[in-house]
This record gives C-alpha cells, sequence and structure tokens, in this order.
C-alpha cells in the first residue's frame, strides 16, 4: 500500500515538472533576451556609469543628449540634461527649462520654463534666443513668434499695445510699484514708458496676443513650445597644424 502511493506521488511530481519545462524554456529566453538589448537606465541626480540610453521620467535619453553625471564622451556636452525628481531639465545659458519630450526623428524638443511650472504664480523668467544670434552655441532654432516680457515701474494705460502679464491678481514677489507687460506684435518701444525694461524673451505658439486674457497665454506656455536642436557641422581648416 505504501509502496502504491509513493510510486503514485512520483508520478504526479514527474507529471508537474514537465508541465513547467516549456515555462522555464520560455523564461530563460525571456530573460537572455533582456540580457543582450541595449541598456536602458533609469536616470537619476548622481553619477552614471554607462553611455546607453537612459529613462527620466517618460523623457527617453539617447545620443546626443547626455544626463549629468555620465563619464566623459557619453554624448555632447552641449546637450547635458539633468534628472530631478524624475523630471527632465535643460539648463542653459539664460534659464533652466523643462524638457517634455525629445523627438529624435524630426529633432526638436518641447521645452516649458522651469519656474513657471514650479512656482504657481511665478512670470517667465527665462529666455530661448533664437540661434540666429549665436546662443547656446548654435544648436538651438525654432520657427515660432517670439514674444517678450516688460517690468516696468510706472503703471501703462494703453492696454490696445500690450497684455497684462500678471499671473496672480496680487504678486507678493514684487514691489507694489513693478508692473509686468507682454507687448503685442504691432507695439513699439516707443509706446511705453521709460521705466520699462526687457527681462525675457522667448517662443510662443500663439501667432497674436492681442486681445487674450493673461490666463490663456500662460496655459499655453505651460504646454510648451517646440524648438529644433541640432549639431554644427565641424568646418576643418586647410592647415595640418590647426586640424590636429
Amino acid at each position: 500500500m505504501e509502496d502504491t502511493l509513493l510510486a503514485t506521488l512520483m508520478q504526479e511530481l514527474h507529471r508537474n515538472l514537465m508541465m513547467l519545462r516549456p515555462r522555464l524554456v520560455l523564461f530563460s529566453i525571456f530573460a537572455l533576451t533582456l540580457s543582450l538589448s541595449p541598456d536602458v537606465s533609469y536616470g537619476r541626480a548622481g553619477k552614471s556609469n554607462h553611455c546607453g540610453p537612459s529613462l527620466c521620467g517618460h523623457v527617453y535619453i539617447s545620443h546626443p543628449f547626455r544626463l549629468k553625471g555620465q563619464p566623459r564622451g557619453c554624448g555632447d556636452r552641449r546637450f547635458e540634461l539633468e534628472c530631478k525628481r524624475n523630471r527632465t531639465s535643460f539648463p542653459m545659458k539664460y534659464g533652466n527649462f523643462y524638457v517634455l519630450n525629445i523627438s529624435y526623428v524630426d529633432r526638436t524638443l518641447r521645452l516649458v520654463d522651469a519656474r513657471l511650472v514650479d512656482e504657481n504664480c511665478s512670470i517667465p523668467s527665462s529666455s530661448i534666443v533664437d540661434s540666429s544670434y549665436s546662443y547656446q552655441e548654435d544648436i538651438i532654432s525654432y520657427r515660432a513668434d517670439t514674444m517678450y516680457l516688460l517690468n516696468c515701474t510706472t503703471r501703462m494705460k494703453s492696454s490696445s499695445v500690450y497684455v497684462d502679464a500678471s499671473r496672480c491678481p496680487t504678486n507678493s514677489s514684487s514691489s507694489p510699484w513693478t508692473y509686468f507687460y507682454f507687448p503685442v506684435s504691432f507695439s513699439n518701444i516707443s509706446d511705453f514708458h521709460h521705466s520699462c525694461r526687457f527681462i525675457a524673451q522667448f517662443p510662443v505658439m500663439l501667432s497674436n496676443i492681442s486681445g487674450l486674457s493673461p490666463s490663456y497665454i500662460y496655459k499655453n506656455l505651460l504646454e510648451g513650445v517646440e524648438v529644433y536642436w541640432y549639431i554644427p557641422e565641424i568646418v576643418w581648416s586647410s592647415n595640418p597644424i590647426l586640424k590636429v
């Protein structure tokens, strides 16, 4: 009786192992595929010891872009990005921008002023200047309208030449004698008080802001703007010493 029961248990164990074997084979193939696939890591602050593609949030980062902390030789230092709190940022000469998306097919970046995202009542503080002005070593360009931000110590009266740039009813970060305006496309500097100064310049996906509300303009700005990125060709000199 005991021998019969033991034989039955051994047969059942063998049957279960045979059923599991195909699954184990599939699992082994899957693990091997992962080991042979390109290394994709998740970006984080600090040092990284690889040059492969990375993920920061939902942004895929690959050559020519690089993450801060990667070894020298990874990507192009002019395209160095940072990953903090699962957000990808692109520090530039005139400000810091969050990267919402990178298209490697169209070679475009969708950028948004980081301060606009981080502070509810903040006004634009970062500038993107077209590459025709030798900005960011001629790696950024855009085909969009340009909007400016003015800072005035005297309140403007002619509302036809500007849109109020105040994002909140009161701006606690500025004095009561500071006013911010978005000039419309047809306005001239002579339309503004002599105390007004340009403090930011940036592309905007709006052809004309005349008659628009500040809330609508800021909603558009928070959606980001697409700029083109490219790698300038290196022009070698005919002098062999300069080549070296």
